[in-house]
């Protein structure tokens, strides 16, 4: 066990010394060399030296170290102190690794000073060539850049003499330094050409393009005033003025190269200037509708003026004849007052345009009512002009189902005579007189000298009923007489031999002489007979019937003659 431990230490000793070469095959010395060939100073010499510093402990301190402890590994194997052994590899390889960490930083440190001084060399002629090309734009665009070219020409000033101040530091091999002042560069240099890219713009819209269009807007005002505009809370002076001042402090906010702020007050300037456009054109609109509606409301009120004229001598002349108890008349005169009022307002307005008074927004609006008013005044017309157009054709139509009434009632007397009863039974004479009754108060109706034909209307609805009801009474009436007189008829046959039918036959009879109840007479005799002689009334009651159906319909044709 022992030989075989000490076998393995041994080997792990021999593979730290293996991971030990690599730290001497990277080419660092050649390194160092080329640094210091660049000639550095400052903060980039401090940094070399830093890293020169570091590589000599390594070579000098470290590595020999290292050695010393693959020797304490490999001696340790030789005896039984197997933990010691083993925490001293741990150790070792730590320290190896540590080492090798250091190498790469010194390296990449290294690189790191190579390329910035590459890095500075291709800047400073990048640089120096976009520097001539925005000298040179300065000089183009003198006029477009406007307010902001004095600013504009400080700033490359002093952009150029932190290139001086960069060029300097980077010919002197000072890359830390260099690099700082190259990071503040390329942001101010970017930020010129934002400037040199979006000034131009700006100027534009301030030195023409707003310029032109207040101008517009201060001669587009002054027209339409002159030809008679007018307008509520009138504020477009005061805003024009307004816009104009945000023109001249937005120039000086160029000029301050405030550019963030000049565009923010453009973009406010736009809109301002917007709204007064959309405020003249909306003028101009509501003056053109308005002159359009002047004449199509002068019209509609006319047209609405005859009409109701006609309406109250259509109104006048029912009024003789018929009763209006709708307040026709009334709504009538409260039209004829709407639309005089609507023609005052109208007139109204036609002289504040005349004289140059009008404000065509707040007349646009009024017009716009008068239109509802008037439409609704029109439908109302309608309505009301519905309403009493038909009462002559609804009086004739009254006095038609008068004549109907009339002679259904007749009808209904003569189905009845013509089968010679005895007499009526009180509840249906009640009934019959009852209609003849409302019949006569319908004729009066109609013959007043002021017919009331909703009141008429009513009657004729109660009649129908009364008569549907009357109708079924009479025909129920002549059923059960005749049945009756037939069913007696066939009772004879059996008075003498059969004393029920005797009993029955001299009840029914009483019942149909006397005392006019048919519909009695009638269940007494049936119901003898069908409890003596089963089917015998059934039979009676089936031949009637089907006899009846011509007959009935032979009457209707008659009636209709």
């Amino acid at each position: 066990m022992v030989a075989f431990y000490q076998h393995r230490i041994n080997q792990q000793a021999t593979a730290i010394y293996e991971n030990k070469k690599p730290l001497f095959e990277i080419p660092l010395d050649q390194e160092f060399e080329l640094a210091q060939n660049l000639n550095l100073t400052g903060e980039s010499q401090r940094k070399y030296d830093q890293l020169l510093s570091q590589y000599k402990n390594i070579h000098e301190t470290l590595i020999p170290s290292i050695d010393d402890k693959i020797k304490e590994v490999k001696e340790d194997t030789k005896g039984v102190n197997f933990i010691r052994s083993r925490q001293k590899w741990i150790e070792t390889n730590q320290l190896i690794e540590d080492v090798e960490d250091q190498v790469k930083s010194i390296q990449a440190g290294l690189v790191q000073l190579q390329d910035l001084d590459k890095q500075h060399n291709i800047a400073i002629t990048d640089l120096e060539k976009q520097y001539q090309d925005l000298r040179q734009q300065l000089l183009e665009q003198n006029e477009k850049l406007g307010p902001s070219i004095d600013a504009l020409e400080k700033m490359l000033a002093n952009i150029e003499d932190q290139f001086d101040e960069f060029t300097t530091l980077t010919k002197k091999g000072d890359h830390d330094s260099a690099e700082t002042i190259l990071s503040e560069l390329n942001a101010t240099t970017d930020q010129l050409k934002d400037y040199m890219e979006i000034i131009p713009g700006l100027n534009q819209e301030l030195q023409t393009e707003f310029p032109e269009q207040i101008q517009e807007l201060g001669r587009g005002y002054q027209m339409i005033t002159q030809q008679g505009f007018n307008f509520e809370n009138d504020t477009f002076e005061t805003q024009l003025e307004h816009v104009k001042t945000q023109v001249k402090q937005n120039n000086d906010n160029l000029a301050a190269l405030n550019v963030d702020v000049a565009k923010d007050v453009n973009i406010d300037i736009s809109h301002r200037i917007d709204h007064l456009y959309q405020f003249l054109e909306d003028a101009i609109e509501d003056k053109k509708i308005v002159d359009e509606k002047v004449t199509v409301i002068a019209k509609y009120i006319d047209h609405l003026r005859r009409q109701n004229t006609d309406l109250t001598r259509k109104l006048e002349r029912l009024n003789i004849d018929y009763v209006l108890d709708h307040k026709e008349i009334e709504n009538n005169r409260q039209y004829t007052e709407q639309i005089r009022a609507m023609g005052m307002e109208a007139m109204r307005q036609k002289e504040a345009i005349q004289r140059g008074q009008a404000v065509y927004s707040r007349i646009r609006a009024d017009q716009q009512q008068i239109m509802r008013n008037l439409e609704q005044i029109e439908a109302s017309q309608k309505e009301l002009y519905n309403q009493v157009i038909d009462l002559p054709a609804e009086e004739e139509q009254a006095r038609q189902t008068l004549r109907k009434f009339d002679l259904e009632m007749r009808n209904k007397k003569r189905r009845i005579d013509n089968h010679n009863l005895p007499g009526m039974p009180s509840d249906y004479s009640n009934s019959f007189n009852a209609v003849i009754k409302e019949i006569e108060r319908l004729s009066q109706a109609l013959n007043q000298p002021k017919v009331d034909v909703e009141e008429v209307s009513k009657q004729e609805l109660i009649i129908q009923s009364d008569m549907d009801n009357l109708e079924e009474m009479t025909t129920k009436l002549i059923d059960d007489a005749v049945l009756a007189e037939e069913s007696l008829q066939f009772a004879n046959r059996f008075i003498n031999t059969d004393p029920d039918i005797a009993a029955a036959s001299k009840k029914a009879h009483i019942a149909f002489d006397h005392d006019f109840n048919y519909t009695k007479s009638l269940a007494t005799i049936a119901t003898a007979l069908e409890s003596q002689y089963p089917g015998s009334y059934q039979k009676i009651e089936q031949e009637y019937f089907a006899a009846k159906a011509p007959v009935t319909n032979n009457e209707s044709q008659e009636t209709e003659e």
